[in-house]
């Protein structure tokens, strides 16, 4: 009876997709149309460079959107495809792992009020393919810094950055800027000590408000710091 209870678990995660895939896994998929386009980035705006015929198997890398109750042109898979990676319209495909259970390798391309991609950015290839270049953080808060400086490559089409600072215990502070340096003030940092981790990602916006900004590609990691406990209210021993 309890292994029966299991299982039924288990069946009841895979059928509502709740049941996460492993980074290392390999992910198949098989193609269920007669011919389904694969495109340089996930988006249809996006160029198609090739097609694959009903009943291809291929390696699924990575996921862009998610699925909440229908198919509706925002949810794409990232393939192994010839020798590089490309990108397919998640729907054309019948995968060996639920759709949202896929890790996520990239974004949708952002939208302007007519619903067009912003010119600026370059379609030839999958735009966050672009994103390239060292991160660099200066300063040290250990040696009496009260602000870090980080520098990050910059995307064509974006406009706008943000330097995402994560605690020990997880709680997030965010940094922008609209040049390649963003400032990191330990006055706006948590209190707790410890080994903090910074990521970065792209924006675009045509708003100043920042819930209109669309993020352009997924946080990449620059590095760590680390602060002692700035608690002003903590009495020393």
């Amino acid at each position: 009876m309890y292994r029966l209870a299991i299982l039924l678990g288990l069946l009841l995660l895979l059928t509502t997709g709740q049941l996460a895939a492993r980074q290392d896994e390999t992910i198949y998929g098989l193609v269920t149309v007669d011919t389904a386009e694969v495109r340089v980035g996930p988006d249809f705006a996006y160029d198609a460079i090739g097609q694959l015929p009903r009943d291809s198997s291929v390696v699924i890398l990575g996921r862009a959107g998610d699925f909440f109750s229908r198919w509706d042109g925002r949810q794409w898979l990232q393939i192994q495809y010839g020798d590089s990676p490309a990108w397919i319209y998640a729907r054309l495909l019948r995968t060996s792992v639920a759709f949202n259970s896929i890790f996520p390798t990239g974004r949708l391309l952002p939208r302007n009020a007519d619903g067009r991609v912003p010119e600026e950015f370059d379609l030839s290839t999958d735009v966050c393919s672009q994103w390239q270049g060292d991160m660099t953080l200066s300063g040290n808060f250990m040696n009496g810094d009260t602000v870090l400086t980080a520098t990050y490559p910059g995307l064509q089409g974006a406009n706008v950055y943000s330097v995402i600072v994560i605690s020990p215990t997880g709680v997030r502070r965010a940094f922008d800027s609209t040049t390649l340096t963003a400032q990191i003030v330990l006055a706006d940092l948590p209190w707790e000590a410890g080994v903090y981790t910074w990521r970065v990602a792209p924006y675009w916006t045509n708003a100043p408000q920042r819930y209109n900004w669309q993020q352009v590609c997924l946080l990449r990691t620059g590095g760590t710091f680390e602060k002692s406990d700035t608690n002003p209210y903590r009495r020393s021993s």
